[in-house]
């Protein structure tokens, strides 16, 4: 299924039927409100090495590393729902390190990031800056 895209994110209107063949999936879950939730779901999903942080700096460092992915890899983050309020600033701090971590990954890299959306949600992930 088609995706369009916007700063880097994919959206798709069927996030269920998004092209994931040969990729390591995570599904975010809807409804996520704390940070540590957010944060536990990408540790268990990807893995993510022992000296993880678990804060918002750490969560940014091993998406723009991977080092211990050690297959090249495509990796593909599902958005079953946006996480946090719209009003707080989580959202808008997940969103940018997630815009910063898949411009880490170019066509010529180790790993490919991918981030979809539901078409949905487009305008306000379009729109946090």
């Amino acid at each position: 299924m088609t995706a369009s895209i916007c700063s880097g994110f994919r959206f798709s209107k069927n996030i269920e039927k998004f092209d994931v063949s040969d990729a390591r999936v995570v599904r975010i879950p809807a409804g996520l409100s704390r940070q540590r939730d957010l944060l536990a779901v990408f540790s268990k999903g990807l893995d993510f090495p022992g000296y993880f942080g678990w804060n918002w700096d750490a969560l940014e460092e091993c998406l723009q590393d991977l080092a211990w992915i050690d297959q090249p890899s495509r990796i593909v983050l599902i958005h079953e729902g946006l996480p946090f309020q719209p009003s707080g600033g989580n959202r808008g701090i997940y969103l940018d390190i997630l815009r910063e971590s898949i411009g880490v990954w170019g066509p010529d890299q180790r790993h490919e990031l991918l981030a979809v959306f539901h078409d949905d949600e487009r305008e306000e992930v379009c729109r946090s800056r």
